[in-house]
């Protein structure tokens, strides 16, 4: 059990449409993701990398081929059931940070565990800990509008990782950032990474980006193009 993938795709296959309308979104992918991997997607638009991601997060379903959560086949899985796994398992982080304006960011960070049904008091403790952890400790009551867009994507991943998610998924987390805020949003996703050995499957289009990762995925028209692993020179982070 130990050496059996964390995340894997058995022939993963999705179209969209019907007849000549058919597009393939994805061609019998094959895929193993490791627990406490760092993984970043690339490859040009169209290509199955956001598709890919979806069906990570239970977000789509493969129209065939098998996706397997820690062993488990999920194509049996009840839409209540892909919603626990979203919901227990897993963190989101997307490119437009998806806070709810006009609510302080401690109210925000809090919201997954509201519909977990945690008490409030307990739900108050635990984002305070979360907002702590990317560091905006003394932010805790600004809104969204009192915040750098570098602070609103830090909201967003104690959000993603306030419910002690598995598996980290960031989409695009940088593409709203100047290059200085982006690096620190790096360096932070990484050292969640190696700290909390969250397993972070990241999509994006900027190769310094990507090179955060210690392994890239690129797709090419549905197909997993290439699988490449690298270590990133160590880098000091506070």
């Amino acid at each position: 059990m130990d050496n059996q993938p964390f995340i894997e795709f058995r022939h993963v296959s999705k179209f969209y449409g019907r007849g000549e309308a058919t597009i393939r979104a994805l061609d019998h992918v094959n895929l193993a993701i490791s627990k406490g991997e760092f993984v970043s997607i690339m490859g040009p638009s169209g290509s199955g990398k956001s598709t890919a991601m979806n069906i990570v997060g239970g977000l789509d379903v493969p129209s065939s081929g098998e996706y397997l959560f820690q062993g488990i086949p999920t194509a049996n899985f009840t839409r209540t059931q892909l919603t626990l796994l979203r919901r227990h398992m897993l963190g989101f982080v997307f490119q437009g940070f998806n806070l709810l304006a006009r609510t302080s960011a401690i109210e925000n960070v809090e919201l997954p565990l509201v519909y977990r049904g945690l008490p409030a008091r307990e739900r108050r403790k635990l984002a305070q800990q979360a907002l702590e952890q990317v560091g905006l400790q003394g932010r805790e009551s600004h809104t969204t509008q009192e915040l750098s867009g570098g602070q609103q994507q830090r909201v967003a991943i104690a959000r993603a990782i306030v419910t002690d998610p598995a598996v980290l998924l960031a989409d695009e987390p940088t593409g709203n950032l100047d290059t200085k805020t982006s690096r620190e949003i790096m360096d932070l996703i990484s050292r969640l990474n190696r700290e909390r050995n969250i397993t972070v499957i990241m999509v994006t289009h900027e190769e310094d980006i990507a090179a955060y990762g210690r392994r890239l995925l690129r797709f090419v028209d549905g197909r997993l193009a290439s699988d490449e692993s690298h270590v990133r020179e160590a880098r000091h982070v506070p």
